[in-house]
């Protein structure tokens, strides 16, 4: 399976994972944790923010204020959360489909300090999604 086979299947996890939870996906443990619809809201906007990233070439400001009001609405809105997580991951398998080789290679520093070429920036959505994936089946243990 290629790495974008595998970013889809991930994200197509966590759309099953959501839809399956219900009502118990907006469950937060002890009432502190991040819920289910949080960690996914946060996977479907940091693949599109990738999809940005590679039409730059760059890494642009980011603004995390911003970023955790988008995850708020998305949290608040499931249907809407799902059908992004749907579009950014086509969208970045696209963005990375059409890159040239050369521009593939470009390396580029994410806000948290690692360097990730643009090609590389699915295997970090890869792991962004089975890392949330692998929290919201523990969440489950806990309902």
């Amino acid at each position: 399976m290629s790495t974008l086979q595998a970013l889809r299947q991930s994200a197509e996890s966590l759309a099953k994972l959501i839809t399956d939870m219900g009502d118990k996906a907006a469950w937060s443990p002890l009432d502190k944790g991040r819920t289910a619809l949080n960690q996914v809201a946060e996977c479907a906007l940091m693949t599109g923010a990738c999809i940005g990233i590679i039409q730059a070439k760059a890494v642009p400001a980011f603004d995390w204020e911003a970023f955790g009001k988008a995850q708020a609405e998305l949290e608040a809105n499931p249907e809407a959360l799902l059908a992004a997580l749907a579009t950014n991951t086509d969208g970045l398998i696209a963005a990375i489909e059409g890159l040239s080789a050369e521009d593939a290679a470009t390396e580029i520093t994410m806000p948290w300090g690692a360097t990730y070429t643009l090609a590389g920036l699915a295997d970090v959505n890869y792991w962004n999604n089975t890392y949330h994936e692998g929290q919201i089946n523990y969440i489950q243990t806990l309902i």
